[in-house]
Order: structure tokens, then sequence, then C-alpha cells
């Protein structure tokens, strides 16, 4: 039980209630970071915008965005989001073995080479932020990733980070 009070499904009105009801339709359930914010109505929209950027990203896929999701949960700890990534995944067809398998290797998710070394420099920036040189990035941009795609790929990464330490916090 969270330390805070969220909103839960059946206290949600208005825009809360609209966001749990999509949020079932889409995954089967309400993340928990989506019912965390629901205690603080700016941050609650703050996160709404930002899933709804990131859902009409113009450059980077959905399905590398559940993967930088993914990994960069597992290399926090954060169980909460690793598992919900997971169910996207098998929404998309994947099984737990092919899950399991990319957890330990990211390079057997057969993605093109320019989604993977977006992929590798997120996990490399999240794990490692001082090994970031400018080399790293001019390959990407090299590539055709602007820096806002880059900016927007490693904050998908980092969130993840700050996800978890904020549900440890609340206890959610």
């Amino acid at each position: 039980m969270s330390l805070l009070k969220t909103i839960q499904y059946s206290e949600a009105k208005d825009e809360v209630k609209a966001v749990y009801d999509h949020m079932i339709k889409r995954t089967g359930k309400i993340p928990k970071p989506v019912e965390l914010t629901s205690v603080s109505p700016f941050f609650f929209q703050s996160l709404m915008r930002t899933i709804d950027y990131y859902s009409g990203h113009p450059n980077i896929d959905f399905s590398l965005l559940v993967l930088i999701r993914l990994l960069s949960s597992q290399s926090c700890s954060n169980d909460i989001c690793l598992n919900f990534n997971r169910q996207i995944l098998k929404k998309q067809g994947l099984d737990d073995i092919e899950i399991d398998k990319l957890l330990e290797n990211p390079a057997t998710a057969g993605l093109l080479k320019k989604d993977e070394t977006l992929l590798m420099f997120v996990l490399k920036a999240v794990n490692d932020p001082e090994a970031i040189q400018d080399p790293d990035v001019q390959q990407l941009r090299d590539l055709g990733w602007t820096d806002t795609d880059i900016f927007d790929a490693v904050n998908t990464g980092v969130t993840m980070f700050a996800l978890n330490k904020m549900m440890k916090i609340f206890k959610i």
C-alpha cells in the first residue's frame, strides 16, 4: 500500500478516470507510475503529455521505446516497469523465452543497425554516463538520429530510474 493517497480506479473522476480507462483498454491495467502521479494534478498531466508525445514519436518506433524501457528497468532493478514492458512485448507476440534472451543480450532483438545503435547507446548512457563521448553521439547522428531523438531516447531510459526511486520511496 502506498504511503501517499493515490487515486484508485473506483474513485477516479474526470481526466483521471478517462486516463485510467484508456490505460486499461490499451495495456490491461493502470501502470503503477500513472497511479503514483495521480496524487499531483500537475505531474499527472505532465506524465500524460509525455506518454502522448512518445506514443506518436516521429522517429523512434514504439517497439524500440518498449525495449529501451524494458532494458533500462532491468538496469535499475525496476521490477514494476520491467514486468509492465514485458507484458507489452508479449502482446506484440514475443514469448518469455525470447524476452529473457533480450534481457541477457539486447543484440538478439534483431533490430536495424540504426535502432540497435541507439538502444546500446541508451544502455551505455544509463549504466555508465561518464563513458559517453562525442564519437558516441556523432555515430548516432551519422545514422540519421537527431539530437532530439537522442535526448528523447536517453530520457526514456533515465525515467525508469527516477520512477523506480519514486515508487520505492512511496512504497507503491
